[in-house]
């Protein structure tokens, strides 16, 4: 009798689900196109862009029209960023789009990276190369899905921001056709990216047979112990696949390939913007307490992820001249520095200052790696890609500002006062003793002193040594010595004022998630309990 009762009800309960949820979804409110108008606006202009494209007479060369379209699309995303008033967190989208402070500060730093991106690349030849309409468009999808991810509070919206993202990077790493770098690095990121990708696909699939919700703030449902293999395995797998994004070691490998053979633009962009964007899901999801009671094993998986890292990024680097490839480890060595931030928060999910390191570090990074490799694209404009040390002799008298400004972020990564570096690895540091985590902090700071020695073999070279016959020839014309002179400046001016004022935006951050009310599901037993009642003609489903 109730299964009768039920299917005679069915087209009310879905007529009541349609118009209390589904269209809520479909079509949220108009606040949520004000607060997501950062993403929106990038999303539209990716499409404007190509279809520019399509009236370029010669598509090898630069779409100039297209790069105003992004050019001015990226500063009005920035500006809507800044300016957007978010009152209390709110959730979108079935917590697909989470608009808090957070966002509103993730969105802040994609706009004005993905700009300084497309200025820099303005001014090089071969940043050039990266004005194609086509081209263009992919890096502004690139810049949405970095908005999407930073913003979700669901696994389907990021992973859906990941793979826009992802996509996009593997045909702008390997444009260069002609280039046998270039399509190796292609090559090597795609199959890689791929793998990472179904790794983290097969540990959602896991968490949600463990607990049924792929929301983020339902993951403190997890009882993550031998006892249950999923849901341990299914958290193991997601934190692999986000490993290899942010190029933690042992899944750094495609890092120093990547790096080298991609166009230097591009690989800042993909150092400081992909790995910020990583941080703050890592963030996102630590912060919603993988489960209760002892999170020793996730404390033990960072500790040896980080120490791993670091150790591997800071000696690795020693060996090798490739100014590209010296970066790259140097990545690798600052992924493991943000374990500490990871295994703090594993440790003590409210944490203040864990998600205030968290993100101060993160921002940090991301200002030194755009600084440095616009700087390096300035070295090897009108010269070959993927300069070597010593061809750097020489550049304090032909390039004095230039080589100013590549020792002042080379000083940052190495967390020497009074760069902005300093005041990011400082708060990882307190952060991780707060919560006892004596000996990876220790780690960091003997290895830090060690990377110091190929940030400072850089500087030697610069200031200290004669030009000679291999030095990159500093032949290029007065516009673009004067256009990167203006960018690397805002990069330093910003790196040092960090450095000297501290990242007081981190400290002041309301770090509280938006977090969507659960879905009351009512069986046959509570649809009696309701029908039994005189006065209710349609039965409710409470969001």
């Amino acid at each position: 009798m109730s299964s009768n009762f039920m299917m005679s009800r069915l087209p009310e309960i879905v007529k009541d689900a349609i118009q209390n949820r589904l269209w809520n979804d479909i079509l949220p409110s108009s606040e949520f196109y004000i607060l997501a108008a950062p993403i929106l606006l990038l999303l539209i202009g990716s499409l404007i862009t190509m279809i520019l494209g399509v009236f370029k007479t010669d598509p090898e060369k630069p779409c100039y029209p297209s790069w105003y379209v992004a050019v001015f699309i990226c500063f009005a995303s920035a500006a809507l960023a800044i300016t957007a008033k978010i009152k209390a967190p709110v959730a979108f989208l079935g917590s697909g789009v989470l608009i808090d402070e957070i966002s509103s500060v993730s969105f802040t730093v994609i706009a004005i990276g993905t700009l300084f991106t497309l200025m820099a690349s303005s001014m090089t030849a071969i940043g050039k190369q990266l004005l194609r309409s086509e081209l263009i468009s992919l890096l502004l999808m690139s810049a949405a899905g970095l908005m999407i991810m930073c913003s979700a509070g669901e696994f389907l919206g990021f992973f859906i921001g990941l793979e826009l993202t992802s996509i996009s990077l593997y045909v702008l790493v390997g444009y260069q056709r002609k280039s046998f770098q270039g399509m190796e690095a292609a090559i090597k990121y795609f199959i890689l990216g791929a793998a990472a990708s179904a790794i983290i696909l097969m540990g959602a699939a896991l968490i949600y047979a463990s607990i049924g919700s792929l929301r983020f703030s339902d993951f403190r449902n997890l009882n993550i112990s031998v006892n249950n293999p999923f849901s341990l395995l299914g958290v193991l797998l997601l934190f692999c696949g986000l490993s290899f994004k942010l190029a933690i070691a042992p899944f750094h490998s495609w890092a120093p390939d990547v790096y080298q053979g991609a166009n230097s633009h591009l690989t800042g962009f993909m150092a400081s913007l992909v790995k910020f964007s990583i941080a703050i899901v890592f963030m996102r999801i630590l912060s919603s307490s993988l489960g209760e009671g002892n999170h020793t094993s996730l404390i033990v998986m960072f500790w040896i992820l980080g120490a791993f890292s670091i150790v591997v990024g800071s000696l690795f680097g020693l060996v090798h001249n490739s100014l590209k490839r010296m970066l790259a480890y140097s990545s690798v060595a600052n992924a493991g520095y943000f374990c500490l931030a990871f295994a703090s928060l594993a440790s003590n999910p409210t944490s203040l200052e864990a998600k205030q390191s968290l993100l101060s570090y993160a921002v940090i990074y991301a200002v030194l790696s755009m600084g440095a490799f616009t700087v390096i694209a300035w070295f090897e404009d009108s010269n070959r890609e993927d300069l070597l040390k010593e061809e750097l002799s020489g550049m304090g008298s032909k390039k004095p500002f230039a080589a100013f400004a590549l020792t002042v972020f080379l000083f940052g990564f190495a967390g020497i006062p009074p760069v902005a570096g300093f005041f990011g690895k400082f708060f990882l540091l307190l952060s991780a003793v707060n919560q006892g985590l004596i000996g990876l902090s220790i780690i960091l700071v003997v290895f830090s002193c060690l990377s110091l020695y190929y940030y400072l073999s850089v500087m030697v070279e610069m200031w200290f040594k004669p030009s000679t016959r291999y030095s990159a020839q500093s032949n290029q014309n007065s516009e673009t010595n004067s256009g990167m002179l203006i960018l690397s400046l805002i990069a330093v001016i910003a790196s040092l004022f960090i450095g000297i004022f501290g990242p007081r935006w981190a400290l002041n951050l309301d770090y509280s998630q938006a977090v969507e009310k659960n879905m009351r599901i009512l069986n046959t037993a509570d649809i009696i309990k309701e029908q039994t009642q005189a006065d209710a003609s349609v039965i409710h489903y409470p969001r």
